[in-house]
């Protein structure tokens, strides 16, 4: 392997210092692995300071929290790395682990939205980022008390996280001398090396070390630094845009339309159950707008050729959910559902049986009254438009 060690640039050097200052407090370290560029870059910076100060007697836990609901290709790749990674780190007397962590079957976006008929979240109601991100990586993080946790966030991501980050931490290396930070919590410590990078510092990073770690299909993925796209599950409706279907094109587009439909579904109050507490009087989705979605994901496949994994990598007792949802009869799926629903404590008056999910026609007519308004969105989107409107005229 070769012996990068650092650059020589202020950048790196800087973040050496911290990897310094936390290496005197354990020799534990977690790496928060999205695959994304800036865990990528974290986790490069790691192997070169290890390499650089000698500090093989370090131990690494490589901690990766898939939604099951990710673009594919960041998926594969992210996987790819964490592979290749962890063998580099052997090669070098690093002792490693990798820990890969999912949502329960039961809170995966497909149960969600198919069992309980949960709409798209909001801003209020961000219920995807606490089933399928933090519950996940809590339960990874619980077996690596007294460690280092490494993240890769940076200030120039997002104005909130900048701010959350600039509430809660204090410099290692004394005021205003370092742009990465730490703080303590509970029997962890939280850093962020590269708090303080910008996206052409990162991009630049990974360009010069492409060819060593062997980093053009992550570069691919983000237009090789054209477009500062953020990856995230495909159907999140927390962005106007989900810029990774956007830099991959083609079937993923798909994907974007059906995003979209998703969530002017959701805002359709004709579509939602009423209820009577909560800050909204708009409930679940009713059985309409379930089989709809439904309908959608496998036609969605069909014109993109792209399988939504998560369908298949997640099961109940020995079924997979795409089996569930769509293959096995419907008197066994529904069997399965009110089983799980009633071990988890979920409200089972939310559940619609399994048939009238995948019946599509007995919903025609109450879906096509409101269906006009999603087809007036498609025609003001220049983007996901024509996919938009292909995918209706396939479901209907």
């Amino acid at each position: 392997m070769p012996r990068l060690g650092g650059d020589g640039s202020s950048r790196v050097l800087e973040v050496f210092r911290v990897f310094d200052e936390l290496a005197s407090k354990s020799n534990r370290f977690v790496i928060a692995f999205s695959g994304g560029k800036d865990s990528t870059a974290l986790a490069i910076l790691l192997l070169e300071w290890i390499l650089d100060r000698g500090r093989n007697d370090l131990n690494v836990t490589i901690i990766h929290s898939d939604t099951l609901s990710e673009i594919p290709e960041m998926e594969s790749w992210a996987r790819a790395f964490a592979k290749r990674y962890s063998e580099m780190l052997r090669k070098v007397g690093v002792e490693v682990e990798t820990v890969f962590e999912e949502p329960q079957p039961t809170e995966t976006f497909y149960w969600r939205v198919f069992v309980r008929g949960y709409p798209a979240p909001t801003f209020n109601f961000r219920w995807c980022v606490k089933l399928l991100k933090r519950k996940p990586a809590q339960r990874a993080l619980k077996a690596v008390d007294g460690s280092i946790l490494l993240l890769g966030h940076r200030d120039s991501e997002s104005s909130a996280r900048a701010q959350k980050i600039h509430s809660r931490l204090g410099c290692p290396l004394g005021p205003s001398r370092c742009f990465s930070y730490y703080f303590s919590e509970a029997s962890a410590v939280k850093a962020y090396p590269i708090r303080g990078w910008s996206d052409s510092d990162v991009f630049n990073f990974l360009r010069e070390r492409s060819s060593v770690y062997g980093l053009d299909e992550l570069l691919r993925l983000y237009g090789y630094g054209l477009v500062n796209a953020r990856y995230g599950c495909w159907h999140c409706t927390l962005v106007r845009h989900q810029l990774g279907h956007l830099v991959m094109g083609g079937g993923h587009m798909y994907f974007e339309a059906l995003r979209k439909i998703y969530r002017w579904v959701s805002d359709i109050p004709e579509l939602r159950i009423p209820k009577e507490r909560g800050y909204s009087r708009l409930g679940a989705l009713n059985a309409g707008a379930r089989s709809l979605i439904h309908r959608l994901i496998p036609e969605a496949e069909k014109l993109s050729g792209i399988n939504l994994y998560g369908l298949d990598m997640s099961s109940v007792y020995g079924h997979t959910l795409r089996e569930i949802f769509y293959t096995i009869p419907p008197r066994e799926a529904n069997e399965i559902v009110m089983e799980e629903e009633k071990r988890e404590g979920g409200d089972l008056s939310r559940i619609v049986p399994i048939e009238d999910i995948r019946n599509i026609d007995k919903h025609r007519s109450s879906l096509e009254k409101h269906l006009e308004k999603i087809i007036e969105k498609s025609d003001e989107d220049s983007i996901a438009g024509k996919y938009i409107r292909e995918l209706l005229h396939r479901a209907l």
